[in-house]
């Protein structure tokens, strides 16, 4: 299930020409329900930052089973102070049509403070949630500031309607600090908290109160001028209408060199809490596989 609200520290790259390029991404998730999810696209971007986008989806679990596609157009744009990345389009699952998009919008204020606003609206991606049409509509804020060269955090707040008469309040936090620089390497601490004003809907996994804090460590680096390597890890404590469980979080990821004209991505994640929808922990295990690549002419 699609993640929102997740930010990090934001890295404005130097103004770059956009060449015409095609594009292609995977995606495929299990939980220890069995419930599993996998997504294609092929894209198309021109060299004004628009394109098009396309591909199947496929959902599945033990005696039940759904199918779609999804067309959407794109918009990227980056420069010194700005970063733009948008889509916008329709997907159709299991007879339902759903309209679908998101926008990530962040601005330099200063040398140390970026603003912005993330907008998602999509499908809820379970069971239910297909079976009954349910969607939402999500808007954060968004705000990184860097206290030192060492130490920033990253503050996201906002709110998600579901269609199903429910309303979530979200805040969420990252304090980031710096351990080693030619490693990449990050001590971090992330909170999230929200409630549903309409709680314990059949649709999706949804407490009247959760409350997480985890720490962890973060590192990205070059391999051998070859390519880049990128791994986290965190444990924490979660918090679900006064009880509590442990919950944990790793990944690792393989990518290009940024230089590199053709940009390509792997990576693997493993948690006991799904994103957005769920947050079940003790036995319930969630892993997701993403590979995209990006090839400009």
């Amino acid at each position: 299930m699609k993640t929102y609200f997740l930010f990090a520290v934001v890295a404005f790259s130097g103004s770059l020409a956009q060449a015409q390029s095609v594009s292609g991404g995977f995606f495929a998730s299990h939980d220890s329900d069995g419930f599993r999810e996998s997504k294609q696209t092929l894209g198309y971007a021109g060299t004004s930052g628009w394109g098009l986008r396309a591909g199947p989806l496929r959902y599945t679990a033990p005696g039940w089973s759904a199918s779609g596609s999804v067309l959407a157009g794109t918009y990227k744009s980056t420069n010194d102070n700005r970063t733009i990345d948008a889509n916008l389009g329709a997907a159709r699952v299991s007879d339902t049509s759903y309209l679908v998009g998101g926008l990530d919008y962040m601005q330099r204020l200063s040398a140390s403070t970026s603003a912005g606003l993330s907008v998602e609206r999509d499908f809820v991606n379970s069971i239910r949630g297909i079976e009954n049409g349910t969607h939402f509509t999500a808007l954060a804020l968004v705000l990184d500031h860097a206290f030192s060269e060492r130490f920033n955090v990253g503050v996201a707040a906002g709110s998600a309607h579901f269609s199903n008469d429910n309303d979530r309040p979200i805040l969420r936090t990252r304090w980031n600090y710096s351990l080693d620089e030619r490693y990449g390497l990050n001590a971090y601490v992330k909170t999230r908290n929200y409630r549903n004003t309409n709680a314990y809907r059949a649709e999706y996994f949804s407490p009247e109160r959760l409350s997480e804090i985890s720490l962890g460590l973060s590192a990205r680096f070059e391999v051998a001028q070859a390519f880049v390597l990128s791994a986290s890890v965190d444990t924490g404590q979660q918090r679900i209408d006064g009880g509590s469980e442990p919950i944990w979080q790793g990944s690792v990821g393989f990518a290009s060199r940024r230089r590199n004209a053709v940009q390509w991505f792997v990576g693997l994640e493993a948690s006991n809490t799904a994103p957005l929808f769920a947050g079940q922990t003790g036995g319930y295990r969630y892993t997701s596989a993403t590979a995209r690549v990006n090839i400009p002419f």
